[in-house]
């Protein structure tokens, strides 16, 4: 041992291993930069974040709450929703069979009449 290595030898040791790491470490490729899309910076992502962020500050009963809430309001969405493409179709049933009862009523009628 040089006389260097018997003052430190802690900081001889150190050294070592850190030249030993570094010859033994593969040089690794610099990550590519992502560019940042323009959604990130839209006013979609900013609210959700602001809403996500307010959330996070409530405590846990007011969480709780909001919770409940957000739910119910989900699920009269819903079933508006569901109502909305149920009388959609309830429609379009009926315009079905108003014209299937014209064409057998109405217009059957009206090619026997010419004969």
């Amino acid at each position: 041992m040089n006389p260097q290595t018997q003052e430190n030898p802690r900081e001889y040791r150190l050294q070592k291993l850190v030249n030993q790491i570094d010859s033994d470490s593969v040089e690794a490729a610099p990550l590519p930069i992502l560019q940042t899309s323009k959604l990130n910076n839209s006013g979609t992502f900013l609210y959700i974040r602001q809403i996500t962020n307010w959330f996070n500050d409530l405590q846990a009963i007011a969480k709780l709450i909001a919770v409940v809430v957000g739910f119910i309001l989900g699920i009269a969405i819903l079933q508006a929703a569901l109502k909305l493409i149920a009388g959609v179709i309830s429609m379009a049933l009926l315009a079905g069979l108003v014209y299937l009862g014209y064409n057998f009523f109405v217009a059957g009628n009206s090619s026997q009449i010419k004969e």
